[in-house]
């Protein structure tokens, strides 16, 4: 311990001695370890710590497994079957979830997220109301009293914390809901829940082949996964023997409930991890090239401690010191700033990374950057005593302390730092160019200009209810057209960017009477040359002109087009391409009632064009849409596109008296398209921000690294070059000398590198749009700026070089 002291001791004079190379070391180490601190958080608190429920590792969700291994969510009787027939489970529920819904009885209307659980869902959760209660069995049934059990957040800011015996009560879906209970803060399951209620207060479907909810369960007693996998199996299998075409499912899966909410983020979070790992190396590596510069310079007090006595040991034991105070104290700075850095990341995460609540700079990340400070001082501490104890002491004392020390180890680090900046930057490049690409793919409809008025109305539960709620969205459209500056207004249930709505299979008729009932269109749904696939929408007219969609054959939807006429549709061009390819669609009949429990048959009267519904990196999907005016039904949910001159957040403040004033019940939310397109582009400005913020560092840090080298081999070398020089040598002889050797070194790197990221950015491919993982464009680009970056990083010691004065050195010497 008296040694340890005494090193330490030692150790702190010298830094003080050294003040900008310790501040320099030590900011180099906060960048990397900080970096690496801050996405270990994320990654610690998103993927890796169990998930806020009691014995979380024995949820699962299950799903049903189409012949061709689509995963879907479970139909009713589905549903109902594996829960009788299963017994590897303690409880199963049903879960619908994200469901918009406008709510009045709380401190103003607004819209919350509600969703539908069955019977079991808080017992498979685990978890219980703190305030309150849960459901009792008279709610959960047809015609029940309806309840609502509300989450901690929304009765705190919309409810005011309000006691609930006394009979608090919102409105919403049509139905008056008395408050029954508030769950626990740390409770969002499904992510971002407000609201929960009875999925028994809704009719259940008898159709199999109806995928409408998600089912959670928990395992009972020591019963694994694998098992639970193995009988459920058994039991899809015999649900398809015994009922043949009347069910899709071929097989069932389940997975660990925590693989589910967070698996679609782990391929980024890991890329960035690995990003700041990259980084940790590069600041490693140039940490290392300054001690080593350093211990040139200290030649003579090594050599002077040799001499008297110190043994290997004694300056390993100094080395690690030295390094274990440079990387502590870098190490506490760069957990200062993982612990700044993680709210701005994600103040900068577009909103749907899963768990966001949880994150932060924890104890297990204080122990993950104690670790990385352990590993630095070991690596750095042994790298620098070898090179030390490796040297004789007497040609240390006699050629003096100018010669630098490990010259070759000093560019190998440099070739290091370049190959791992050039991964970090093509894994940039390439997502830079997938989110060009992206900006440049046409939505199929304008993007500028329009308002988006966002409507959520009960389901209408019989014909004057759907022709009350039509009635709204037209006197709405009506008074918006009157607005100055507006063009057209329309309005759609389901709206491009917001999700994928509904979709299923329709029906080709051969008449219009052929199906008079679901049991005929259950029965004639089987014959696959009849059958189709498409997503479901009901618009009006003035949709597809407000949004620029294409009339590409027939007609729009018209005024005669009412609840009585015949019931029309407009086609995609993807679906006419798909279901009638070199035919002409129009007349064609069309069933597609189990969409909206209509059974009034389209007929096709025009084709429009395609349109990106989920985003700009997914294909069209083949729609239908149905007029608003005849599916009553479908006329609650709804979304008004307003399009006009002067901007659309112009637009956005024009329309709200208009809705003050029409529907001053309903909570106003008006959009733009321009920022659905951003939202819906923010996940991959996120990564191409991040990822791009750690190649540029780690290429500033490379340039530095590699001018560090130069700048000490021209040092070295000055004798060598006053010699050229008196012998003949011109000034552009040995700039070219000096700057060979930097290219050399860069391109190495460049070499190596490339190979790297052939294999790493194969990572990316999930991640990119419209590019190859291996672009040529993105490679020889990046290669392109870093040899040009060395280029400029070696001028300088090339030019001081080149101005060596022959006599001086030669006097010197």
């Amino acid at each position: 311990m008296d040694s340890f002291k005494g090193e330490l001791r030692h150790s702190l004079r010298g830094l003080r001695r050294s003040p900008g190379f310790a501040l320099t070391c030590i900011l180099l180490l906060a960048v990397g370890i900080g970096a690496s601190t801050a996405l270990f958080s994320v990654v610690e608190g998103v993927l890796l710590r169990p998930l806020p429920y009691p014995q979380s590792e024995r949820l699962v969700r299950l799903s049903e497994l189409s012949a061709n291994g689509r995963k879907m969510q479970f139909s009713d009787p589905n549903f109902e079957d594996v829960q009788a027939r299963s017994r590897s489970f303690a409880a199963l529920a049903q879960v619908l979830g994200g469901v918009q819904v406008a709510v009045t009885g709380a401190d103003a209307p607004v819209f919350a997220s509600s969703a539908l659980v069955s019977r079991d869902f808080f017992r498979v959760m685990g978890v219980q109301p703190t305030v309150g209660r849960g459901f009792v069995p008279e709610e959960q049934q047809s015609g029940g009293a309806p309840a609502v059990v509300v989450s901690h957040a929304f009765w705190t800011r919309r409810l005011g914390s309000a006691p609930l015996g006394s009979g608090r009560t919102l409105h919403f879906e049509g139905r008056v809901y008395t408050v029954v209970g508030v769950m626990p803060a740390s409770f969002d399951y499904p992510a971002g829940t407000e609201l929960w209620t009875p999925r028994e207060l809704e009719g259940r479907l008898p159709s199999r082949s109806a995928h409408n909810w998600l089912v959670v369960g928990r395992l009972a007693g020591t019963v694994t996964l694998e098992a639970a996998q193995r009988e459920l199996t058994d039991i899809a299998r015999a649900l398809k023997a015994e009922h043949g075409d009347d069910t899709w499912m071929v097989d069932a899966a389940a997975v660990p409930l925590r693989e589910s909410v967070v698996g679609q983020a782990r391929p980024m979070l890991l890329i960035l991890l690995g990003a700041a790992a990259f980084l940790l190396l590069v600041a490693g590596a140039n940490v290392t090239n300054l001690l080593l510069a350093r211990l040139a310079t200290r030649r003579r007090e090594l050599a002077v401690r040799v001499a008297l006595g110190a043994g290997r040991g004694t300056l390993v034991r100094q080395f690690l010191v030295e390094t274990g105070v440079l990387t502590l104290t870098g190490g506490a700075l760069g957990v200062l700033l993982a612990a700044w850095s993680v709210p701005a990341l994600l103040a900068l995460e577009p909103g749907d990374l899963p768990r966001a609540g949880e994150v932060g700079v924890n104890g297990m990340a204080l122990g993950f950057a104690l670790a990385l400070c352990v590993l630095l001082t070991l690596g750095l501490g042994w790298i620098t005593a070898l090179r030390a104890s490796g040297q004789s002491p007497w040609a240390a004392l006699t050629q003096g302390s100018q010669a630098v020390a490990g010259g070759r180890v000093r560019g190998a680090l440099v070739v290091g730092q370049l190959a791992l900046t050039l991964v970090l930057l093509v894994g940039a490049a390439l997502l830079a160019r997938s989110f060009l690409r992206l900006l440049s793919v046409d939505p199929g409809y304008r993007t500028e200009g329009i308002a988006v008025l966002s409507f959520e109305l009960p389901r209408a539960q019989d014909e004057a209810e759907g022709r009350t709620q039509v009635q709204l969205q037209e006197t709405l459209t009506a008074r918006l057209r009157e607005l100055p500056g507006v063009a057209a207004v329309g309005s759609v249930n389901q709206f491009p960017l917001e999700g994928s709505g509904a979709d299923g299979t329709f029906l080709v008729l051969n008449r219009p009477d052929e199906v008079p009932d679901f049991e005929a269109f259950q029965r004639l749904v089987r014959e696959p040359s009849r059958t189709g696939s498409a997503n479901y929408r009901v618009a009006t007219e003035g949709y597809f002109r407000a949004m620029g969609i294409p009339l590409v054959k027939g007609r729009l939807f018209e005024a005669s087009d009412t609840r009585e006429a015949p019931h029309v549709a407009l086609i995609s061009e993807s679906l006419a391409r798909a279901r009638w390819p070199g035919e002409d669609p129009l007349g064609k009949l069309i069933q597609f009632g189990n969409m909206d429990g209509d059974l009034h048959p389209f007929t096709v009267v025009g084709v429009v064009g395609d349109v990106r519904d989920e985003g700009l990196d997914t294909p069209p999907e083949p729609t239908l849409y149905g007029c608003s005016r005849q599916r009553l039904r479908s006329a609650g949910h709804f979304h008004l596109a307003v399009a006009g001159s002067g901007g659309s957040t112009a637009l956005a403040q024009a329309v709200r008296p208009v809705l003050r004033e029409l529907t001053p019940d309903l909570p106003p939310r008006v959009r733009t398209v321009e920022s659905l397109l951003s939202s819906s582009l923010a996940q991959r400005r996120f990564s191409l921000l991040l990822l791009g913020a750690f190649g540029g560092v780690a290429l500033l840090l490379a340039v530095l690294g590699l001018y560090g080298v130069v700048s000490y081999a021209v040092a070295e070398r000055s004798r060598e070059f006053g010699i050229r020089f008196a012998l003949g040598a011109s000034e552009r002889a040995v700039l070219g000398l000096v700057i060979r050797q930097a290219v050399g070194l860069a391109g190495l790197g460049l070499l190596i590198g490339a190979l790297c990221a052939l294999g790493l950015t194969q990572l990316l491919t999930s991640l990119v749009y419209g590019v190859s993982a291996t672009d040529p464009v993105a490679f020889a680009g990046v290669a392109l700026l870093l040899l040009t970056v060395a280029l400029l990083a070696s001028l300088v010691p090339a030019r001081r070089a080149a101005r060596v004065d022959p006599m001086s050195v030669l006097r010197s010497d």
